[in-house]
């Protein structure tokens, strides 16, 4: 364990604050932070030099020259292959040709029209596709691939779908030798067709193995703190499409962009404009204060409240931005009470996660899982989601409680040496009571009873009336705006199910709720409040959405699908749902926990949509939906980099002199994870498996 340790100090794996540096420093606004205390010059102070760190830092210098090297030769020297867009028309018992340049031995064709995606009957109309070879005469046939049928609907209809295959055949020795597309009609009459062909398709046995690589990366970049964990995800993604590139299936600028699900984009942002205009009316300091006045000081009932307030409201803001505005109230209970400040920290994010689990718009997973196209074609919408997910954060929160108790109680009380340097460097610089602060004592210790349920810490009163003095409503007119807004998106959240309100997506209902706040809070400086968006964690994100696509071309997702499937289908088909709950549950909580929960939801959600749309098993969707939300969300709590709100959490515990370093969280927030992921389990089997919940 020892070594352990050892290895994760040297590679700098503690300093979690450059993993995340728009979440410190400028980024925090000043009054977020803690009245009248010390600059945190303490980390400015020089490094002793250490040949350690000096090779770790070469190597590392080493390795990104050498990824960026690679992406950048491949970039610069292969250019985009555009694809051959055309019109074709069919008409019946009658086979069109189309030559077609093929520089390898496979083409990938992508059709639109009126297709049949269920019914596949003997008399039904179809188009059969096939690539040949042909001589010059286009007489004979040299060589073929399978036949490749996509059957029409019957009657006539505006149905507008896509297929896409990729089609394979043996090249030809003969000189004389031309490539063709062969569409044979057997339909009864004419019909038109939007054919789009790629000649470069990607067609590798190894593209699994590369999108291994590009996961493993991902997770060494982040986890050894190679570089910053936005320009990890930027390194990898490019390094994606590099590989793409490299495979002869480079994709357009417009097409990258296509990748980037700009509606969760948007979700995040929006909420993250209203929060930070919420913080300046103080109310996050006051809901502290008062967890503080209800505990009377005692450490665990107020542990219990600052994780309940945190979860509560992380359940309609993300968790990201609860997290900037309760992490420093929490540390500065924690200094008054004289209880371990890391520990707290991890208990508060912990239950951040969890509560922004309920919502689809409490934490990044769920926002990517709700503003799906196909997600919400499927009836899944807010009040939907929220419903569903009660029961088992319910039992998640309660059950939570008892494990910190657990692992924590041993160590809770158990100050190091930092901390109480830290508390009274701060305490020095504090100013003392003045006279309306101790006339405040007084009042409070003539009112208490002669005999209180609860009797009130040492040092309650004090402490009481300089956290009341401090933190308090500041601006209660915009806050009556903050809540008239929340309302409004609130409403808008609930009633985007309703047929009159087709337009009122997540995305653009939080845009315009930030919109209507900016214009009651009459805010004149525009960029006070967008210094606050937390602009590096939209760029993750959008970075791993094209990283998760370049992992799906790559074949990573559709090989996934296909261990699923086989594994699912080696059951009974009475057991099936079961079996692929248990599957996508403990498989996403494993991965977000050690790879992150966003690239993980990306990629299961894939595989969900996939799972539900194979003729095989045909899988109910609603289900996996909750059992990818519940392992997401709850499975980021299982180490740092698990989710982004931890990430958030440690950067602003350095920044105010304490560490939360990789083994500390893996050892209080694994056993949560486990726990949660367990009542999860049991509640969705119970559901779904025993009562079928997702057929009512």
């Amino acid at each position: 364990m020892k070594f352990v340790s050892v290895f994760f100090r040297v590679a700098n794996l503690d300093a979690v604050s450059q993993a995340w540096p728009s979440s410190y420093g400028s980024s925090i606004p000043r009054r977020l932070r803690m009245p009248n205390q010390l600059e945190p010059n303490y980390l400015d102070e020089p490094e002793e030099f250490s040949l350690w760190r000096f090779v770790f830092k070469l190597i590392k210098i080493a390795l990104l020259l050498l990824l960026w090297g690679f992406f950048t030769y491949i970039l610069v020297r292969i250019a985009t292959t555009p694809d051959e867009s055309s019109v074709v028309t069919i008409l019946p018992n009658e086979t069109l040709l189309r030559i077609v340049s093929l520089p390898n031995d496979a083409v990938r064709i992508s059709m639109w029209g009126p297709f049949d995606r269920h019914s596949k009957s003997e008399d039904q109309p179809l188009v059969g596709v096939r690539l040949e070879w042909r001589d010059s005469g286009q007489n004979k046939i040299l060589e073929r691939s399978d036949m490749w049928n996509i059957y029409l609907l019957k009657n006539d209809d505006d149905s507008f779908v896509g297929t896409t295959n990729t089609l394979h055949v043996s090249r030809t020795k003969m000189s004389n030798a031309k490539s063709m597309i062969s569409l044979e009609g057997k339909n009864d009459r004419p019909v038109s067709l939007l054919m789009v062909v790629s000649v470069c398709p990607l067609v590798t046995n190894h593209g699994v193995i590369y999108a291994s690589l590009l996961l493993i990366g991902l997770y060494i970049l982040i986890v050894f703190e190679l570089t910053d964990r936005t320009f990890a995800a930027l390194l990898m993604a490019t390094t994606g499409i590099a590989i793409l590139t490299a495979l002869g299936n480079r994709p357009t600028l417009q097409k990258i962009i296509s990748w980037v699900d700009f509606e969760t984009l948007m979700l995040l942002l929006g909420m993250m404009i209203m929060v930070a205009i919420m913080s300046e009316t103080g109310i996050f300091d006051w809901m502290a204060v008062l967890a503080y006045r209800i505990s009377k000081g005692h450490p665990w009932p107020l542990l219990i409240l600052l994780s309940s307030i945190t979860a509560l409201m992380s359940c309609i803001l993300d968790n990201v931005t609860m997290l900037l505005l309760m992490a420093p109230i929490a540390i500065r209970l924690c200094e008054a009470i004289g209880v371990q400040t890391p520990l707290v920290l991890i208990a508060v994010v912990l239950y951040s996660n969890l509560g922004g689990t309920l919502t689809p718009v409490g934490d990044p997973p769920n926002v990517i899982i709700a503003t799906n196209p196909v997600v919400e074609e499927n009836g899944i919408d807010f009040a939907t989601f929220t419903v569903h997910m009660l029961p088992g954060v319910l039992l998640a929160v309660f059950a939570g409680f008892g494990v910190n108790y657990l692992t924590m109680r041993k160590s809770l009380f158990k100050l190091g040496d930092q901390q109480i340097q830290l508390t009274a460097e701060r305490d020095a610089n504090r100013p003392r009571l003045s006279a309306d602060i101790s006339l405040r004592v007084a009042q409070m210790r003539e009112r208490q009873s002669a005999r209180p349920c609860v009797r009130p810490s040492e040092n309650y009163f004090e402490i009481l009336a300089q956290l009341e003095a401090h933190h308090r409503i500041r601006d209660k007119t915009l806050l009556i705006k903050c809540i008239l807004t929340m309302a409004f998106a609130i409403i808008c959240f609930l009633m985007h199910s309703m047929p009159f309100m087709p337009g009122a997506t997540l995305g653009w209902v939080a845009v315009l709720a930030a919109f209507l706040l900016l214009i009651l809070a009459k805010m004149n400086d525009i960029e006070t409040i967008l210094d606050q968006v937390e602009w590096s964690a939209l760029l993750f994100l959008a970075a791993l959405f094209v990283l998760t696509e370049a992992v799906d071309q790559l074949g990573f997702i559709h090989w996934l699908g296909e261990c699923t499937v086989k594994l699912i289908m080696s059951v009974g088909e009475q057991h099936q749902t079961t079996v692929g709950i248990l599957i996508i549950l403990w498989m996403t909580a494993i991965l977000a926990a050690f790879v992150g929960n966003v690239p993980v939801t990306t990629m299961i959600l894939r595989l969900n949509i996939a799972l539900h749309r194979n003729e095989a098993i045909r899988m109910p969707l609603s289900p996996l939906i909750w059992a990818l939300s519940y392992g997401a969300c709850f499975g980021g709590n299982g180490t740092l980099i698990g989710a982004s709100a931890n990430v958030v959490a440690a950067a602003i515990a350095h920044q105010y002199g304490y560490k939360i370093s990789f083994i500390q969280f893996f050892i209080y927030g694994f056993p949560m994870m486990l726990v949660t992921i367990s009542l999860a389990m049991v509640y969705l089997l119970v559901a779904h498996s025993v009562f079928t919940w997702h057929r009512t």
